[in-house]
Formats: structure tokens, C-alpha cells, sequence
């Protein structure tokens, strides 16, 4: 009865979260072409090659198939793709026990909340690199072949629609080793490397040689929308060579930005390092909670060095920590007597107190100069409420 009335919690949660993104997508719909997210959208692959294009593409030949508007289609990927992104996350859930350690990831404000409290995030690509990896930690393959072509598959598409998805190689590294470990057991041979590396070699020569021939005035021709330039939102990313991007960050971070971001991180972080501890195993001797933690957080640090917008940075590594999390209970490497005994030494009021501090106290916002934001769980609510009156209100 109590699982039942956990999973309960969790799919009204996602629901709720869902229909919330639903309406502010579609209320946004009226910003096309010009709000950033959808320039991003607009990039295809009708000048050439180029990083980010695939999504845009697709988009693209779908509307001039079917002579849809281009905004609607990418309004329908938009609520489809958050759709299987809940759907596939409550699917992992519901192979573990939802305890007060999981209801303090779930309702953090950096986890599923965050699109919601901050909407210059919201129909960004990056939940296509979230589900996309979300996919492959779920998939059972059953083989170490099967393993590896499951990764070019899902780790390429990633790639393809966003290159933010090279920082996340570990994240895909450390599932194959843990499924080879533990799951399939078979030895990896020098072929498998050397496909591994033949493969990233030629991911990397497109996105960081091959993309820069790309027309980016053809691209944007090809929409005939007025006012898009090659300065325009998105487009205005893609010219510029990464240590043009590193010395711009670098220059708009100070001591105070880091704090701010520092503070979301440890108190988001600190119920892991209350509750978790990795079992002692022969064969993961590394895999200790200090490790885990120390690898995840210095594997983030380059991304804060060329993105200006810190508050989808911590999002999506919040959500790859959330899954790779979750796969280790599933792998059984967590010590869930230790977790119980954690959780059972706190009364109510000190839970109450926890879920007030890390889940409704502050979020970031998406810019790294911007101050924190406040009560994100309930101005979410308001949030909703208001986007219902105005999506209405356009009927």
C-alpha cells in the first residue's frame, strides 16, 4: 500500500509538471521565431553540415511534406519529447523504492521542477540529451555488442542534435563498464576500443571541423523569416571558435557567481551524502560515495567555462547524476540497510524542515550574473494557474 501510494505521489508530480509545460510551450509559440529557444530549432542542414542540425532538419522536412507550420511541429517534438522524458523517468522509479532520500532528489529544484521555475530553459534541446542517455541506462542489452552499438546509436543521435553531449561521455563510458561488470561480463577487446575511438573520431572532425563550412545564410533562407540573422539567438553560437566562447564566460565570471552556484549545488547534493553509501565490492573498489561525487562534480567544471547560462548546466547534470544514481540501486552497489537506518533516525519535523530547505527554498536562474530565484515550488503553482488563464483566454 505504501509503494502504491508513492508511485502515486510521483505520477501526479510528473503530471502536473507535464501539463505545466504543455501550456507554457504553447503559450510560447507566440514568441516564434524570434525567443532564443526556437532560433535553436531553426538550425538544419540546408547550408551544409553543421553542429545542433538534426532536430532542426527533421522539423523542417516534416513541414515541407506535409506543408505544416514550421512552429506547430516543433511545439508537437517539444510536448512529445517531455512527454517520454516523464514517462521513461517514471519507469525507472518504478523499479526502486521511493523513500524520503528519493522524494528529496525528485522535488529538487534543479531536477524536473526547472524548466517550470525558470522558462527560459523550457522546449530547450537539452532534454533530448537527457532522454536520449535516460534511454540507453534503461535499454537491457545483452551483449557487450549489443552494449556498444546501442551507444553509437544513442550517444551519436545525442550528439547530432546538440554537441553539448561530448561532456557527458564519461556518464555513457561508466553505464558500459557497469553493465560489462556486472550484467553481460564479457571481456572488451581491442576491436570494440577501436571502434569506441574511430567513432568519436569522426563525431568530433564533423562537429569541430566539418560544421564550420556550413552556410548559415542558407540555413536561415530557407525560412524566409524577417529579422534572423546570423547574430539571431542560437546562430550567433555557432561561428564562434570554443576559445572565443572560454574567454567570454571566463570574463563574465566573479567570486559571487560561483558562491551562488556553489550554494545550490551542496544543498541539492547534501541528501546523497547523507544517505548513500556505495557496498563494498571486489570488483568496484573505486566505487566509494567521496569518488562518485568527486568524478561527477569535476567532470561539470569545463561546461561552466564556455556556457553563460549555469542554471541548464546544473540542470542537465542534475538529471545525469539523478539516472546514473538510480542505476546503481538498480545494480544493487548501494547499501539500502544503511539508507533505511539513515531515514529512520530522523523524526517528522526534521524531514519537514530538509524538504523545505533543498526542495522550496531557491533555484538558480538560467544566466550565471542573474541573483538566485525563491519558493520555485510555488510560484510554479502561480505559474500554472496564470498560464491556464492565458491559454484560455487566446480561445
Amino acid at each position: 500500500m505504501e509503494l502504491l501510494k508513492e508511485k502515486k505521489i510521483l505520477f501526479i508530480y510528473f503530471l502536473y509538471l507535464f501539463i505545466g509545460f504543455t501550456i507554457y510551450l504553447t503559450l510560447h509559440v507566440s514568441e516564434f521565431p524570434y525567443k532564443y529557444v526556437f532560433t535553436d530549432w531553426l538550425i538544419n542542414y540546408e547550408g551544409g553540415f553543421i553542429r545542433r542540425g538534426l532536430l532542426g532538419q527533421i522539423c523542417f522536412y516534416i513541414s515541407n511534406v506535409f506543408n505544416l507550420d514550421f512552429k506547430y511541429v516543433v511545439l508537437i517534438f517539444q510536448i512529445l519529447i517531455y512527454f517520454i522524458y516523464f514517462l521513461l523517468f517514471f519507469y525507472l522509479f518504478s523499479k526502486i523504492k521511493i523513500n524520503f532520500f528519493w522524494i528529496l532528489i525528485i522535488f529538487s529544484p534543479i531536477a524536473f521542477l526547472y524548466p517550470l521555475s525558470e522558462l527560459m530553459s523550457l522546449g530547450r534541446k537539452d532534454v533530448f540529451v537527457i532522454s536520449t542517455f535516460l534511454a540507453f541506462v534503461i535499454i537491457n542489452q545483452k551483449s557487450i555488442n549489443s552494449i556498444l552499438c546501442s551507444f553509437i546509436i544513442f550517444f551519436g543521435i545525442s550528439v547530432f542534435i546538440h554537441e553539448i553531449t561530448f561532456f557527458y561521455l564519461f556518464h555513457y563510458l561508466f553505464v558500459i563498464y557497469l553493465k560489462n561488470k556486472l550484467l553481460v561480463k564479457k571481456k572488451i577487446n581491442i576491436l570494440h576500443y577501436l571502434a569506441i575511438f574511430i567513432f568519436l573520431l569522426f563525431l568530433l572532425y564533423l562537429n569541430l571541423y566539418q560544421s564550420n563550412f556550413a552556410e548559415l545564410n542558407i540555413i536561415i533562407n530557407s525560412y524566409n523569416y524577417e529579422d534572423i540573422t546570423v547574430n539571431s539567438g542560437a546562430f550567433s553560437w555557432l561561428s564562434p571558435s570554443f576559445n572565443q566562447i572560454f574567454f567570454n564566460t571566463l570574463s563574465k565570471i566573479d567570486i559571487i557567481s560561483v558562491i551562488r552556484y556553489l550554494f545550490i549545488f551542496l544543498i541539492n547534493t547534501a541528501p546523497f551524502f547523507y544517505f548513500i553509501n556505495f557496498k563494498e565490492s571486489n570488483d568496484l573498489k573505486f566505487l566509494t560515495t567521496k569518488n562518485f561525487f568527486i568524478v561527477i562534480f569535476f567532470l561539470s567544471v569545463p561546461m561552466y567555462l564556455l556556457i553563460f547560462d549555469w542554471g541548464r548546466v546544473i540542470y542537465i547534470n542534475f538529471n545525469f547524476f539523478i539516472i546514473i544514481l538510480a542505476f546503481c540501486f538498480l545494480l544493487n552497489l548501494i547499501d539500502l540497510k544503511y539508507l533505511e537506518v539513515k531515514i529512520n533516525n530522523l523524526n517528522k519535523k526534521i524531514k519537514i524542515f530538509f524538504f523545505i530547505i533543498v526542495c522550496m527554498s531557491f533555484s538558480p536562474k538560467i544566466l550565471l550574473d542573474d541573483d538566485l530565484g525563491s519558493f520555485p515550488l510555488y510560484r510554479t503553482i502561480t505559474r500554472i494557474i496564470n498560464g491556464t488563464i492565458d491559454t484560455l483566454g487566446n480561445f
